[in-house]
């Protein structure tokens, strides 16, 4: 784990929350069934779901669970599209690719426009994450609101959440993904500002497995309570890894003048290729970075952000290296040395 420099691909677990699962794997109950069991099983929804609503200060009933993060993205967009049709959907240009992969090009805009390159459009339906996955450059949607009053407004907190920013929203819906915040996989929710305007989210009677969402309930909990510890230690180190940075010739990292969350750092090197360095550092070192998100780091492209914001190839190839609160001061000066080790050794090559 100390070498674990990914945690916004997937966060380690917090051994709590695998207690909490753990404690949980006897009810086995289907939790639509009307019985004993099925009673069981959804008393541990119904409890984790209060606790969750608790630490986000919204109603039970806005939450809405869905099978992961992606999941809640694709799903709340397939819901807009029956009503209002692709064509009248738009997202940034930096979403994650459960949103963009949706949206027809055409309708991809700047997030850092506030809308104003929509000319004449007037979009039913907006994405914009708010914090960016590879860069963790943070996005406000107020501008959209307030050019757009009537829109639906999908906002994407799946790299925000717990990360100091209140959980104060002008967005419709909102997206979580409680493996970015140390909680388990194949579990997602979605927060519905009229979930009576969507039944077939708000309402779905999908099986549900209940010790997945203790987990993720437990996962919260743990962020909100712990989160100024956690920020403390990923400022510190994000501020170390960067002066690293900074320090080695011909280095550059992406939004660095831009508002951004802690932890994640997309940097480039000039002749060293983000997937190479990615490579090296995995099998000669075991350390674990990507380039890009989770989902694009096997790629030999720019990825759509960093296509977006950058426009010098020499720095279109990045790491992306994201921090988690199990690390330590040794791991991440181990880190930066063998960082700045393994540039100057590929670049004299």
């Amino acid at each position: 784990m100390k070498r674990y420099f990914d945690a916004a691909a997937s966060s380690p677990l917090d051994p709590r929350v695998v207690t909490e699962m753990q404690s949980h794997f006897d009810k086995f109950g289907n939790n639509n069934s009307h019985h004993v069991r099925g009673f069981e099983a959804q008393k541990v929804i119904d409890d984790s779901l209060l606790l969750i609503a608790d630490c986000l200060g919204v109603a039970p009933a806005e939450l809405a669970l869905t099978y992961a993060g992606t999941d809640a993205n694709r799903r709340f967009l397939w819901a807009c599209a029956r009503r209002w049709g692709w064509e009248n959907m738009f997202c940034s240009a930096v979403e994650h690719s459960s949103v963009r992969d949706e949206i027809m090009p055409e309708n991809q805009f700047d997030p850092r426009s506030g809308g104003v390159d929509f000319k004449k459009k007037k979009p039913a339906v907006i994405a914009q994450m708010k914090a960016n996955a590879e860069t963790g450059e943070i996005f406000d949607a107020q501008p959209l609101r307030e050019r757009f009053p009537d829109a639906v407004i999908l906002e994407d907190w799946a790299q925000a959440t717990a990360k100091g920013i209140p959980f104060q929203t002008v967005a419709d819906a909102v997206s979580f993904a409680p493996q970015k915040i140390y909680g388990p996989k194949t579990i997602g929710l979605l927060w519905l500002r009229h979930p009576q305007d969507f039944p077939e989210l708000s309402k779905d009677s999908h099986t549900k497995n209940c010790w997945l969402i203790a987990g993720m309930a437990k996962a919260f909990e743990i962020a909100f309570s712990e989160q100024d510890e956690t920020l403390a230690k990923l400022k510190k180190w994000t501020e170390k890894i960067e002066k690293t940075i900074a320090q080695i010739p011909d280095s550059k990292i992406h939004a660095a003048d831009h508002p951004r969350v802690p932890g994640t750092i997309s940097a480039a090197f000039r002749g060293v290729r983000g997937a190479a360095l990615m490579s090296v550092l995995s099998e000669k070192e075991q350390i674990c970075v990507s380039t890009g998100s989770a989902c694009t780091s096997d790629i030999l492209v720019p990825t759509a952000t960093i296509a977006h914001i950058e426009d010098d190839p020499a720095f279109q190839f990045p790491i992306r290296i994201s921090l988690h609160k199990f690390l330590d001061d040794a791991a991440v000066e181990e880190f930066c040395e063998i960082l700045t080790h393994y540039i100057t050794d590929m670049r004299n090559r």
